[in-house]
C-alpha cells in the first residue's frame, strides 16, 4: 500500500475565496503527484511539499509571508520512520526550502542548519538564490504594516489576542510506501505578526512535524502553542494507548485547544495505513491519494 495525505494549512476564516484558493492550490498540489514515480515515502513527500511550495495561494515557498520588517524567512522540515531527518530554519533567497532541509537529511552531519548559514549550505550544494515575493503577498504585508508604525516585541505583545488568530498556516504531507515506511515533512513561509527571526513548531522534531515507525504527523496552526506541547510527538503517544489514529489525533487537537485555546489541525499516518485529519479550527485544506 502506497499513500500519501497533504494539508494546506488551518485557519480561522470563514471567507470563501479565501478557502477556495487553499482548496484548489491544495488539490492541484495533490493531483500533480505520480506515486509509481516515486520508491519511497520519503520521496513522496518532498514532492508533495515542493508542489505545495511552487503554489502562490499557500504559505510556503514562493507563497510565503512577507514578514512585518519586509524579509521573508522560511521554515521547512522532513523525518522517516528510519530515525532520518532533516531541517532548515529562517532561510531565505528559496522557492523550495524542503529541497534544502532534504539534502541535509540526505548528508547526515547535522540536523538543522539556520540563517545564512541554511543559505549557504544551499548555495554550495547549488540551490540557485530565488525571490520568493510575489505581488499579493508584497500587497498583504503593506496592509499588515498600516497599524504599526514601531515594530517592536512589545507592540506585538500588546495585540497577541488579535495576531494569534493569524498564525494560522504551513504545508504538510505524510506518507507511507509499499514497504511500510513512513514519512512526514512541513514546510512555512512564517506568519505575517511575527518579530524578526521567530521560530515556530513547523521545523522542530516532535512539535509541528514528527515521525517514528508507528506515526508520520504534520500539524499547522498556532506554532507558538504546538511547539510548547509538542503536539506532534503527543499523537504518538495518545496512538499507544488506544490503538485507533482517528481517536489519538482528535484527542491531541481536542488538548492541545483545551489547555491553551489554541486554533490546530494535523494529518497523520500509522504504519498500518491508517490516516487521519483533526482540526480545531474552522477550516484546513486536505488532499489524500492512493496507488
Amino acid at each position: 500500500m502506497t499513500k500519501v495525505l497533504i494539508h494546506g494549512g488551518a485557519w480561522n476564516t470563514d471567507d470563501q475565496d479565501i478557502r477556495q484558493k487553499e482548496i484548489d492550490a491544495t488539490n492541484r498540489s495533490g493531483k500533480s503527484l505520480d506515486l509509481s514515480k516515486y520508491t519511497s515515502a520519503l520521496d513522496i513527500v518532498e514532492a508533495a511539499v515542493v508542489a505545495q511550495e511552487l503554489e502562490e495561494a499557500l504559505d510556503a515557498g514562493i507563497g510565503s509571508i512577507v514578514q512585518l520588517d519586509g524579509r521573508i524567512r522560511m521554515d521547512a522540515a522532513i523525518c522517516t520512520s528510519e530515525g532520518q531527518y532533516g531541517a532548515v530554519l529562517q532561510i531565505e533567497h528559496i522557492d523550495t526550502p524542503i529541497k534544502v532541509a532534504r539534502r541535509i537529511l540526505d548528508l547526515g552531519y547535522h540536523s538543522i542548519l539556520s540563517g545564512e548559514g541554511a543559505r549557504q549550505f544551499a548555495t554550495e550544494q547549488g540551490f540557485p538564490y530565488v525571490s520568493p515575493y510575489t505581488d499579493h503577498t508584497f500587497r498583504d504585508f503593506m496592509e499588515g504594516r498600516k497599524g504599526i508604525s514601531n515594530l517592536t516585541y512589545d507592540v506585538l505583545v500588546k495585540n497577541k489576542e488579535e495576531y494569534d488568530i493569524k498564525k494560522l498556516s504551513t504545508v504538510g504531507a505524510v506518507a507511507i510506501d509499499k514497504d511500510g515506511r513512513l514519512a512526514a515533512a512541513c514546510s512555512t513561509g512564517g506568519l505575517e505578526f511575527g518579530y524578526p527571526g521567530r521560530i515556530g513548531d513547523t521545523a522542530i522534531l516532535g512539535a509541528g512535524v514528527y515521525c517514528s515507525k508507528h506515526v508520520a504527523v504534520a500539524c499547522t496552526g498556532e506554532g507558538d502553542k504546538i511547539l510548547r506541547h509538542l503536539t506532534a510527538r503527543r499523537v504518538e503517544d495518545l496512538f499507544l494507548q488506544s490503538g485507533s489514529l482517528v481517536e489519538a489525533t482528535e484527542e491531541a487537537v481536542a488538548e492541545l485547544n483545551k489547555l491553551t485555546g489554541a486554533g490546530c489541525g494535523l494529518i497523520a499516518m500509522a504504519h498500518t495505513g491508517e490516516s487521519a485529519i483533526a482540526m480545531s479550527t474552522t477550516f484546513m485544506s486536505t488532499y489524500e491519494k492512493g496507488a
